[in-house]
């Protein structure tokens, strides 16, 4: 967490602290391939929702403290999952929508909003 703080201060900053940059990058690389394969190998594919939470939550948060914003979404990310699971159960029928459905209906907006975001800001 401590280099990931450091380095949003930028890359001169974060080497001064002692952070090693390329070591950091590479095990970020590694470690979110993993752990994004691991959680598709569980879950199953569910669209949007590790692209859409982290965003949420750091627009709720702010991106100032890993620590904090690593907890946000971990909640934020269970909180939409039970939405939409309970949403997917159609109240009074048996009707059960794919909870990919709900997830994309979420998500979508979210992820164009984020692209909207940064083509006017670049």
């Amino acid at each position: 967490v401590k280099p990931l703080d450091a380095l949003l201060l930028g890359d001169t900053y974060a080497m001064s602290l002692g952070v090693k940059l390329q070591s950091v990058r590479r095990l970020l690389i590694v470690s979110s391939a993993l752990l994004a394969g691991a959680v598709t190998a569980f879950a199953g594919p569910i669209a949007f929702v590790g692209i859409a939470v982290p965003h949420m939550a750091k627009l709720t948060f702010g991106a100032g403290n890993h620590r904090r914003l690593f907890f946000a979404t971990l909640i934020y990310g269970a909180a939409v999952m039970l939405i939409c699971d309970m949403a997917s159960n159609v109240p009074g029928t048996d009707v059960v929508l794919p909870i990919n459905a709900l997830t994309s209906i979420l998500g979508a907006p979210v992820v164009i909003w984020l692209v909207l975001r940064k083509r006017n800001v670049s």
